[in-house]
């Protein structure tokens, strides 16, 4: 599915949709094993973290989001949430390898159920993201237009 965003509040309405299909599956998929896993791709700017801000407003997260470029990875936990626990989201722009992500637990934070994790430049680890992940590529049109492809 292509869609295309003129602001930051599509953006995010297009977040609160996808957060609605999360719990779909969640709800729908009792057999559902381990953490849910979103690839974000695109370039710098084309509104990968503005996605994950519209995702965590929809979850309830009333932290400040922003890009975990140099720690790597933050977690947010779902509070008040009866399908998930814990919003992960990765940067893995700065690893070298895609075995550097091993580092931060990433075996344990896949199997977890409950566990959303949204991977920003998933092509880093691309060997490593399990099977039946999604993936969502972002598109930089203009300063205020970004073009989504939910795959």
């Amino acid at each position: 599915m292509k869609i295309t965003t003129k602001n930051l509040e599509e953006t995010h309405d297009v977040a609160k949709d996808f957060v609605a299909s999360l719990n779909a599956i969640m709800k729908n998929d009792q057999m559902h094993e381990g953490a849910i896993v979103i690839g974000l791709s695109g370039d710098l700017g084309s509104g990968k973290t503005s996605f994950v801000q519209g995702v965590a407003k929809h979850f309830d997260i009333d932290d400040k989001i922003i890009s975990p470029t140099f720690v790597i990875q933050k977690r947010y936990e779902m509070k008040n949430h009866k399908n998930f626990k814990n919003l992960v989201h990765i940067d893995a722009y700065r690893l070298e390898r895609p075995e550097e992500i091993i580092r931060i637990g990433w075996h344990d934070l896949i199997k977890e159920k409950g566990n959303v994790i949204f991977v920003e430049w998933p092509e880093k680890i691309a060997p490593l993201l399990p099977e039946g992940s999604k993936k969502i590529v972002f598109e930089f049109i203009d300063p205020e237009t970004r073009k989504l492809e939910i795959i």
